[in-house]
């Protein structure tokens, strides 16, 4: 795994990668939407982990040495929903953050250059 060191994805396909992608497969004792949140939680602690050089690096028997506490599949997939439903609050909080942002944008635009005016009351204004 190479210079994006710690990174996770959950692949919705079957899919082939080179040699510096590591897949996992977990077992039916581990849910996989955990596992994503888990191994993103521990992104910094997996960078620490890769081997040092000109560029860090992970291979799978080192993977294959962390130790996951693991509660139980039922609880797993508990927390993996809460999760995946704070991740979409967030998602269309982003997407308004981004509508206001252009809105703001376009609003400046026109504006400053005057296409669109204000009123300004006369007393407040001297």
């Amino acid at each position: 795994m190479y210079a994006s060191i710690g990174e996770c994805s959950i692949a919705a396909v079957n899919l082939t990668s080179s040699q510096a992608i590591l897949g996992i497969r977990p077992k039916d004792c581990l849910n996989y939407e955990f596992l994503y949140f888990y191994l993103t939680s521990l992104k910094e602690k997996i960078k620490l982990q890769g081997q040092q050089g000109t560029q860090s690096n992970l291979n799978a028997g080192m993977v294959k040495e962390f130790e996951l506490d693991l509660p139980s599949i039922r609880e797993q997939q508990k927390i993996a929903a809460v999760l995946s439903a704070a991740d979409a609050e967030i998602s269309t909080l982003e997407k308004k953050l981004a509508c206001l942002r252009d809105e703001k944008k376009a609003l400046m635009q026109q504006l400053l250059t005057g296409k669109r005016r204000v009123k300004v009351d006369e007393a407040v204004a001297e």
